[in-house]
C-alpha cells in the first residue's frame, strides 16, 4: 500500500488543459486493451474458419486457428515483454515513430510529420477529421506530412472498418473512404463497407476479396500493437515529430506545436 501511495504522490498533477484533453479521448487500461485485441483476433479468425468450412476448403479449421494464434503472438509479442512502455505525459518526450507504409498526404521531406493513431468508431477522432485536419492542411500545406495509422480498440467493427480502409488504400482510395467512414460511424456492417467502396468508385470485386485477406488484418493488428508499444492507451493519439499529443485537442494546440517544430527546423532554439 505504501508503494502505491508513493507512486501516486510522484505522479504529476495534470493541468486544466490536460484534464480537458483526457475527457476527449477514449482510454483503455493496458490489460483490458490486450484482452480486447486478442478477443478481436479470435472473433475474426472464427469468421475465417467458418468461411473455409462453407467453401469446403482443403485447409482444416485447426490449421486456420493454429496459424491465427501464431500471427497473434507475433503481432503482440513486442509489447508483452520486459520493454518499458513510454510515458506520454512527460514534458519533453520525443519518440521514434515509424510512418510504416501507411496512408499519408504531404511530402516525405516535410519539416513536420504528424502520425495519428486512430479508430474509425471513435467520435473524438471524427471531430478531429471534421474540425481540425482541414485547417491543418489549409494553413500548413506542404510543410506537414500527415500519416494515418490504425489503433482499432473499440470493438470488432473497428477492426472491420480498418481492414476495409486498408483495402481502399490498395486502390489509392484511402482518403475518400476514410472520410466516409468517419461520416458514417456506427454503420460498419460488411454490406455498408462495400457500399462505401462503391460510393468512392473502387473495384468492388477486388475490394470484396481484399476484405478477407489476412494480410490486411495483420497490418491493422500490427499498427494497433505498435501504438500500444509507444504508450498510447486511447484514441486519438498523435505524434508531432515524435512529440505526443493526446485527445481531440483544438486547432490552436496543434498549431502551437507545429510552429515550434517549424522554428526548430529553421534553426531556432528548441
Amino acid at each position: 500500500m505504501s508503494d502505491t501511495i508513493q507512486n501516486l504522490q510522484q505522479e504529476p498533477v495534470p493541468s486544466q488543459d490536460e484534464a480537458n484533453a483526457q475527457s476527449e479521448v477514449f482510454v483503455i487500461p493496458r490489460t483490458v486493451f490486450n484482452n480486447v485485441v486478442i478477443a478481436t483476433v479470435f472473433f475474426i479468425l472464427g469468421g475465417l474458419a467458418a468461411a473455409l468450412l462453407i467453401n469446403n476448403s482443403a485447409r482444416s479449421t485447426e490449421e486456420v486457428i493454429s496459424q491465427a494464434v501464431a500471427a497473434a503472438i507475433n503481432s503482440f509479442g513486442d509489447t508483452q515483454g520486459d520493454r518499458p512502455v513510454p510515458s506520454l505525459n512527460n514534458a519533453g518526450t520525443r519518440l521514434e515513430v515509424s510512418p510504416d507504409d501507411d496512408p499519408s498526404h504531404g511530402p516525405a521531406d516535410a519539416p513536420v510529420t504528424i502520425v495519428e493513431f486512430s479508430d474509425f468508431n471513435c467520435p473524438y477522432c471524427a471531430r478531429f477529421v471534421r474540425e481540425t485536419l482541414p485547417l491543418l492542411r489549409e494553413n500548413y500545406g506542404d510543410r506537414i506530412r500527415f500519416i494515418y495509422r490504425d489503433f482499432a480498440i473499440l470493438g470488432p467493427t473497428s477492426v472491420d472498418a480498418a481492414i476495409a480502409s486498408e483495402c481502399a488504400n490498395e486502390q489509392s482510395g484511402f482518403w475518400a473512404y476514410h472520410d466516409l467512414l468517419f461520416a458514417n460511424q456506427g454503420n460498419f456492417g460488411r454490406d455498408r463497407l462495400i457500399d462505401y467502396a462503391q460510393q468512392v468508385e473502387l473495384n468492388i470485386e477486388e475490394f470484396t476479396a481484399c476484405l478477407s485477406d489476412t494480410v490486411m488484418r495483420d497490418e491493422v493488428l500490427r499498427d494497433t500493437a505498435e501504438a500500444q508499444g509507444l504508450g498510447a492507451s486511447g484514441t486519438p493519439t498523435f505524434f508531432i515529430n515524435g512529440r505526443p499529443l493526446i485527445g481531440a485537442q483544438p486547432y490552436a494546440t496543434f498549431a502551437a506545436m507545429i510552429d515550434e517544430e517549424l522554428g526548430m527546423a529553421a534553426g531556432g532554439n528548441p
